[in-house]
């Protein structure tokens, strides 16, 4: 590995698990998961010594820390948070379950913050060996450097913006959420954040683990070769280590796993593939060097992704519903009565499986179509647009017979696939929220409200929306809409609804995963 002296800027998306909620939490199902343009950057500078000397351990140790080697600092900096934290990094010679380790220092605020310091260190223990090179040079290098400065900010998606509103005297609006400044600092505390459900944690993690192996040399996110793969399932596996260690337990991974690759079906990995890591932590200790990277580059983990954007002329809507949900508590509830009665439990997971699936068949295909003929895509795509989804059906039966009589068997099977794709993935959503519902009701757990009901099938009535849902766990954290046309009539209602407050988000899909972005600028705290 070469020294870098370059800053570097690596992004993850946050996402919206569309299909599969609770069920990607078992191996036997998969879940259609579509990444945003809303993003966390981390940037990394480092300061190079102008002579690299080693450092004296008497210089920052103290009694207590003999048995370590003083590498160097390390400041990671919050703007949105009006944080910034200095780590000394120690390489410890005498124990290889604690190789490196984080002390703060300087700051009488000081928080623990779970998601940055465990993904740091096990970076650290990952570099210190990856691709065969040994522990001393990898601790030189980072030795050269005097300090080394990480940066690291989320998108205003990830949280709710109307405390910036309320503050700013603007109007709570799609409008206003527009004008906002990138970058936004956080109002209140962290406690009284409210996040929109878009996968922060995920999006940072990812974002860190990837500055760190791309300014250690350890991967280039750039090349677009085979390596670049191997690169990317080496990052993938180390940030759903550093994530699950931070969460303390092991989740389905689907957050990062987008975060890393972008949209896509995706299918869990086994726990038990990490799970003496989880172990470890819990004595408070981590795997040796050898054995993380034996882990994440070594062995095959069992995760299945298989890329699929939004389909072509459909767009993805997403709305902040300010009343919030403790979504572990509900997960744990659904968990528990799947345990307690696994008839009913599988019987009804097993039917939201095959709505689920038909809904991914129907994607493919629609992203299949539109590649053989995309202008003819388009504009049949925007005729269902344009008309009641109650009247899809004697469109298809209109459109056969008038193709029919004048010899236009292509054309009348091109419009049929079209709107009897779109009418099975209307159909399959519908199914879907009313086995949620069914299942909610039996477990006591609002998995799709009666407020989010209401908001649910007032959007699906509006022209153009295909499918709207609660994502992911349910509850009362947002509300998602796919859509052909009639994007601003959907957001209207969504800003003019009276049972509760509801803000559409300013975000896309987009299918990009994580990525080196060295044009962005990075706010100053």
């Amino acid at each position: 590995m070469e020294i870098s002296n370059k800053r570097v800027v690596c992004s993850a998306p946050g996402k919206v698990l569309v299909t599969g909620g609770y069920l990607v939490l078992d191996k036997k199902y998969d879940g259609i998961v579509f990444t945003i343009d809303s993003r966390f950057y981390t940037t990394i500078e480092g300061s190079l010594k102008s002579s690299p000397t080693p450092s004296s351990s008497s210089e920052t140790l103290t009694s207590s820390f003999e048995t370590l080697e003083y590498l160097t600092d390390i400041n990671v900096i919050s703007p949105q948070f009006h944080s910034s934290q200095t780590y000394h990094i120690y390489h410890n010679k005498s124990n290889y379950n604690k190789s490196y380790e984080l002390k703060p220092f300087g700051n009488e605020n000081y928080r623990e913050n779970k998601y940055v310091e465990n993904t740091i260190i096990y970076s650290l223990i990952a570099l210190s060996q990856y691709k065969n090179q040994t522990t001393e040079f990898f601790n030189k290098l980072i030795s050269s450097y005097r300090l080394i400065s990480i940066t690291i900010v989320g998108d205003n998606g990830f949280y709710s913006q109307i405390p910036q509103l309320k503050k700013r005297n603007l109007s709570i609006s799609f409008e206003s959420l527009k004008s906002l400044p990138k970058f936004l600092p956080v109002t209140g505390s962290l406690e009284e954040l409210q996040k929109t459900g878009l996968g922060s944690s995920a999006a940072l993690v990812s974002s860190l683990t990837a500055s760190l192996l791309s300014f250690f040399g350890a991967i280039d996110l750039e090349c677009k070769d085979s390596q670049s793969q191997k690169d990317k399932t080496v990052l993938h596996n180390l940030a759903q280590v550093a994530h699950c260690i931070a969460q303390g337990k092991i989740g389905s991974g689907f957050d990062i796993s987008s975060a890393v690759f972008g949209s896509q079906v995706y299918r869990r990995f086994s726990p038990e593939l990490i799970n003496d890591i989880l172990k470890l932590f819990d004595s408070k200790l981590y795997p040796n060097p050898k054995d993380l990277l034996k882990y994440i580059s070594e062995t095959e983990w069992d995760n299945k992704h298989l890329d699929m954007g939004l389909p072509r002329g459909l767009h993805l809507l997403l709305a902040d519903v300010s009343i919030g949900s403790n979504t572990p508590v509900m997960v744990k509830k659904i968990l528990e009565w799947r345990k307690n009665d696994p008839i009913v439990a599988n019987g009804i997971w097993n039917q939201l499986d095959i709505e689920n699936t038909n809904v991914k068949h129907c994607f493919i295909k629609l992203n299949q179509l539109s590649k053989e003929n995309e202008s003819q895509y388009d504009k049949i795509l925007s005729q269902f647009g344009n008309i009641p989804q109650s009247d899809w059906e004697s469109s298809i039966s209109n459109n056969n017979n008038n193709n029919n009589n004048n010899n236009n068997e292509e054309e009348s099977l091109f419009f049929s696939n079209i709107g009897k794709t779109l009418i099975t993935i209307r159909g399959s959503f519908l199914k879907i929220r009313s086995l949620m519902r069914e299942m909610g009701k039996i477990a006591d757990v609002p998995l799709e409200p009666i407020e989010q009901t209401e908001l649910a099938d007032e959007t699906m009535s509006i022209n153009g929306c295909i499918a709207a849902g609660v994502p992911g766990a349910g509850g009362f954290d947002a509300l998602f809409a796919i859509v052909i046309t009639n994007q601003d009539e959907i957001k209207n209602c969504w800003m003019n609804w009276k049972k509760c407050q509801v803000l559409p988000l300013v975000l896309n899909e987009n299918s990009t995963g994580v990525a080196i972005d060295m044009s962005h600028i990075t706010p100053k705290l």
